[in-house]
């Protein structure tokens, strides 16, 4: 694929020395990959294998984005994840990248609005935290004091009629005002909720800011740009549905689709055939059927129905029981909530129909 240093079909130990030589090859190429917190992969020594190899080694270094954009997006997924030390992390790489304190303060407020209160309010203890360790002032120098706007003209006059109050937000505090707040570009403001959207697996937003960030200067490849850089940070499951949305927008607009399973973000099917099946899934420490059994569990957790729909296939191949998959999702409710269970649940029913196998008892 263009931009990918690595073929997925060489075997690891040739793609490890392959990324090593690079590393020796063009040092400040990489050298803005940050280091690890101390003993943060001590316990999972694979996760620091790929973090190294394919999150900084490749996605970070790929020409689609520069690493400004991938701030912005890292920082904004990070925010709407809750992700406190990954955000605390990324915080101080935007600072690196170019991304003013400013921008930074502006990202946290922006995304509250599609990832909720409590995110922009753990972001902003985290950015006072950032800015302290770095000799910074408190309150970012150009940031603006709120300006309601007067009379302003509704972007959407027929939302949630329902629901005035939450039209009248939209309306006049979201569009009004906050997306046309100087701080950031209507550019970075489309890459960031393009970004949040696919990591909340947010089908909606993410076919509107698709469009909205076409609209506003955000390229074709970029966008497919965003969502693979996105996947290491939510999830595969969030990139792959945000893909799918982003190429039916694509196509709606008459843009040329990429071949592949995923035309909305090309570079996915080589991570997703080479990282995620032909490495990790075939690593000997943990069986076909556990990985299904845990694969099963997060995306059931997640609500993320498509991909759970393929799992539970993948689970009955893999040999899991019809029983065994019913408890799971059982146990599973009890931590991720009755309407997931609900989901999966009915979901399993539809496969196990479509196969002509019985429900369990």
């Amino acid at each position: 694929m263009p931009g990918s240093r690595f073929s997925f079909n060489t075997p690891l130990c040739f793609r490890s020395l392959a990324a090593v030589a690079i590393l020796l090859i063009l040092p400040t190429t990489f050298a803005q990959q940050p280091p690890p917190p101390p003993g943060a992969y001590d316990a999972a020594p694979y996760l620091g294998q790929v973090r190294n190899t394919y999150v900084y080694g490749d996605i970070w270094e790929r020409p689609g984005l520069s690493l400004r954009d991938r701030s912005m997006i890292t920082v904004a997924v990070n925010q709407a994840l809750y992700a406190t030390n990954e955000l605390r992390l990324h915080m101080g790489r935007a600072l690196d990248n170019g991304v003013t304190q400013t921008e930074l303060s502006e990202i946290i407020a922006h995304v509250l609005w599609y990832a909720g209160f409590p995110t922009g309010v753990n972001a902003a203890r985290v950015a006072a935290e950032v800015f302290a360790e770095r000799g910074l002032p408190a309150t970012p120098p150009g940031a603006s004091s709120r300006q309601p706007p007067v009379d302003p003209e509704l972007e959407f006059p027929g939302a949630f009629p329902q629901t005035p109050y939450l039209r009248d937000l939209l309306n006049q505090v979201v569009y009004a005002e906050t997306w046309k707040r100087s701080e950031l570009s209507p550019r970075d403001r489309s890459m960031i909720t393009v970004a949040v959207g696919t990591a909340l697996y947010a089908s909606s937003e993410v076919r509107h800011h698709v469009g909205r960030a076409l609209d506003n200067g955000v390229t074709q490849a970029e966008i497919a740009e965003i969502i693979t850089h996105v996947a290491f940070y939510s999830g595969f499951p969030t990139a792959v549905n945000a893909a799918r949305v982003a190429a039916e927008v694509f196509e709606a607009r008459g843009l040329p689709l990429a071949a592949g399973r995923f035309p909305g973000a090309p570079y996915l099917e080589e991570l997703i055939d080479g990282l995620v099946y032909g490495e990790t899934w075939t690593r000997e420490q943990l069986s076909a059927r556990d990985r299904s059994l845990a694969t099963i569990a997060v995306t059931l957790a997640g609500y993320q129905s498509d991909q759970l729909r393929v799992h539970l296939r993948r689970g009955l191949d893999n040999g899991l029981t019809t029983q065994e998959i019913a408890e799971l999702i059982a146990q599973v409710t009890l931590y991720s909530g009755f309407p997931s269970g609900v989901n999966g649940s009915r979901i399993f029913a539809e496969v196990l129909q479509e196969r002509g196998m019985p429900l369990p008892d």
